[in-house]
């Protein structure tokens, strides 16, 4: 297992608020977000506006892309007269491409009124419109229960849900789908969270795990989680590589697959990365740290030498994919707010997220460096389109990424039954090279610094 000494602190993504009498400055770091978030809400209720102030900095330190806590700097700054503090917040998260309806947040009535915050509400008001040249390719009924995981071979496209454990396959662009596999006839099966396709040799990689939402019997065996390598041409079970059993807190969420057949898994509870070289070894360890909070999206680099992965809270770190010691956090621009990224893939020199953490939920493309381990350019493709509702992850085939729009894990409840009708998904397909480009940063940061020269 290889550590990365240098994260910036970080805890998991829920934890309690509980009261920490020692001094802050003394506490450990799985215990500085809740004594933050508990000093806050204190403040808060008592309209302590300047301690609620203090403990929002703190936390936005621990988490400098939270939306919320950036929101409520900008609100508690304007309470406590320092309009140029709130002002300078609130211009960071329009130059982040951030969406917030201002005149709707009475907390701010000391900024109205100005030239300044008409501008910047003007921006953030157009952030949050929808665009974005998308196709719509497909339409998933309420049939299909929590759809969760994309693969794409030649014509065929490949569909996992969550609640059932179903792979579905359409080989008709979307028009009709049927049965691939299920814990039917691959009892090994349980919730499917990632499929990914090995053409060459002939395998669909399924990350699958049971959770409170699958409803598919509990295994004998008591595994949890594991990786299971399937026919891409039957759908029958070729082997099966488990990561947890018993109590064991672990859930294989995504997959990558290198050129030459080497598998890295990214365990969603116990912030791991595994890799599989071959099959007498196994999943093993490979690079992980308690800083991290949740991880999502993998994505190798050009030439398999760079993972990339998404952590929900903290953004996008890299990590030598070749068995070296070395890790960074991925270099990015300020206007790039990279948190809340469900699905990244590499395209041509370039990363693309699905973002459902922030406001608008948006599909960004960032152009890297020669050198891979930094951003360069920061270009939004598709953001706020009503097909929105918490986007979550695709499958790039060449320049097309097809991605599903909607999720149904906040219409059902812990037992996977819908709360009301499930909505129906749709399946959108998006051109990354030839969408409509809004490119973040450089010009609204001129036109601001125009306005304020003449406030």
């Amino acid at each position: 297992m290889r550590i990365f000494h240098s994260l910036v602190p970080a805890l998991a993504l829920v934890l309690p608020l509980l009261a920490v009498a020692q001094d802050s400055d003394t506490l450990p770091a799985s215990q500085q977000l809740p004594h933050w978030l508990n000093q806050a809400a204190r403040a808060y209720h008592a309209d302590d506006h300047e301690a609620w102030v203090e403990a929002t900095e703190q936390l936005h330190r621990l988490r400098p892309h939270n939306q919320d806590f950036m929101t409520h700097l900008v609100k508690g700054h304007a309470l406590t007269g320092n309009l140029s503090a709130a002002f300078d917040m609130m211009l960071t998260m329009q130059q982040q491409g951030l969406a917030v309806d201002w005149d709707s947040i009475e907390e701010v009535e000391p900024m109205r009124g100005t030239r300044l915050y008409e501008h910047l509400r003007d921006l953030m008001h157009e952030a949050g419109q929808s665009f974005g040249d998308v196709e719509h390719w497909a339409t998933l009924g309420e049939d299909v229960v929590m759809p969760e995981a994309l693969a794409r071979h030649e014509d065929r496209m490949f569909l996992g849900t969550v609640r059932d454990g179903h792979i579905l396959v359409s080989d008709d662009e979307g028009e009709s789908w049927t049965r691939f596999a299920s814990p039917e006839t691959v009892p090994e099966l349980q919730g499917v969270f990632d499929l990914v396709v090995d053409a060459e040799r002939g395998h669909l990689w399924v990350a699958t795990g049971r959770i409170s939402q699958f409803q598919g019997d509990a295994r004998e065996d008591g595994v949890q989680s594991s990786l299971l390598r399937l026919s891409l041409d039957s759908g029958e079970l070729d082997a099966e590589f488990p990561l947890s059993s018993g109590s064991g807190r672990n859930l294989i969420g995504s997959l990558a697959v290198a050129a030459d057949g080497t598998v890295f898994a990214a365990d969603t509870m116990a912030p791991m990365i595994y890799r599989m070289d071959d099959e007498e070894s196994g999943l093993q360890p490979y690079f992980g740290h308690q800083n991290f909070t949740s991880l999502r999206g993998l994505a190798l680099g050009a030439d398999d030498n760079l993972l990339y992965i998404a952590d929900y809270e903290l953004g996008i770190f890299v990590i030598d994919a070749t068995g070296g010691e070395q890790a960074w956090r991925l270099a990015v621009p300020e206007t790039l707010n990279d948190s809340g990224i469900d699905g990244l893939f590499f395209w041509d020199g370039h990363l693309v997220a699905i973002q459902n953490g922030i406001t608008p939920q948006r599909v960004v493309r960032l152009e890297l460096g020669e050198d891979g381990l930094g951003v360069v350019a920061v270009a939004p493709i598709a953001a706020a389109r009503p097909e929105f509702d918490t986007p979550t992850f695709g499958v790039m085939d060449e320049q097309n990424l097809y991605f599903l729009a909607g999720s149904h894990w906040q219409h059902v409840d812990n037992n996977g039954n819908p709360r009301d009708s499930l909505p129906e998904v749709a399946m959108l397909k998006l051109d990354v090279d030839a969408s409509t480009i809004r490119m973040v940063g450089q010009e609204a940061l001129e036109e601001l610094q125009r306005q304020q020269q003449g406030q």
